[in-house]
């Protein structure tokens, strides 16, 4: 197994992560648009408080996302022999779809753009989850979906705080706006606005939080440390960090500084980042949400 071909594998589920994360933000941006001016405008404040890619401008998420799928495609035709060809042809097969709606008439549905990209992603990670055999391939992808996962509900949330600061009173669309991009069924981030911080930050139990991802993360490291693959200093970070986060302490520095916990857990993974995968992750958590 060559560095390449394991940088290819990394970089296909970073890829796919991104492109799946433009899909959710495009998606709950059109939902938000029918529940009123003050939903769909808590959008346009995260796409100015954020990094840039992180909320894409109206009119460009489709054409983002596809876009990731291709970055996608070009590399899971770099990974040689650690992809199976099946789940190969199942990315290029999924770029194409996702090409041909963000460009035709079907680009004026966002929702619809939306749908068809989770959905071929959905079928990319499905087939490869029921093909790869769990060795260092295996676990290298997961930690090319888990770790911009974190680092870009880290940056959305950090970006949340940052316009509930300077402004107080768009707090209940601002964390509405997070709900809706994290998506699971109504209810799953709380009842309350002030539920929605904590349970993507510190929830296990969420997918998309912040804590799930990193125990993943934890995981798949101590899978490829046992193979002399991950270094020790990496995968304690990761367990720190996994740990600090799920502990009860947690919870209550997110209530007295939320903007402080936050930006020290993103500094965590972009240090994790960079170390577990030198020069595929080498600019850290910022590579997650690079337009």
């Amino acid at each position: 197994m060559s560095g390449s071909h394991m940088a290819a594998i990394h970089g296909m589920a970073a890829a796919l992560e991104r492109a799946d994360a433009s899909a959710r933000v495009l998606g709950a941006r059109a939902r938000a648009a029918r529940d009123g001016e003050g939903p769909a405008a808590a959008f346009s404040a995260l796409a100015t408080a954020g990094p840039e890619g992180l909320v894409p401008a109206v009119g460009t998420g489709g054409a983002l996302a596809a876009r990731h799928l291709e970055q996608a495609a070009l590399a899971a035709a770099a990974a040689g022999p650690l992809l199976p060809p099946d789940v190969a042809d199942c990315v290029s097969y999924a770029a194409a779809v996702a090409g041909d709606h963000a460009g035709g008439a079907a680009a004026l549905d966002p929702r619809g753009v939306a749908v068809v990209v989770q959905r071929e992603v959905a079928a990319v990670r499905g087939l490869a989850a029921h093909a790869m055999p769990r060795d260092d391939a295996w676990h290298r992808l997961r930690l090319g979906t888990h770790l911009p996962r974190a680092a870009w509900m880290s940056a959305l949330l950090l970006a949340c705080g940052r316009v509930v600061r300077e402004d107080p009173g768009a707090a209940p669309a601002t964390w509405h706006a997070a709900a809706l991009v994290a998506g699971g069924p109504p209810g799953a981030c709380g009842t309350r606005p002030e539920d929605v911080l904590p349970a993507l930050m510190t929830d296990d139990a969420l997918p998309m939080s912040v804590a799930h991802s990193l125990e993943t993360v934890a995981g798949a490291m101590f899978a490829l440390s046992r193979r002399g693959s991950v270094d020790s200093g990496p995968l304690a970070l990761a367990r720190a960090t996994a740990a600090r986060l799920g502990s009860p302490a947690a919870r209550e520095a997110l209530a007295a500084d939320p903007l402080r916990v936050i930006a020290e857990s993103l500094d965590a993974i972009g240090a994790i980042a960079s170390s577990a995968m030198p020069g595929v992750a080498r600019n850290g958590a910022a590579d997650a949400v690079a337009a």
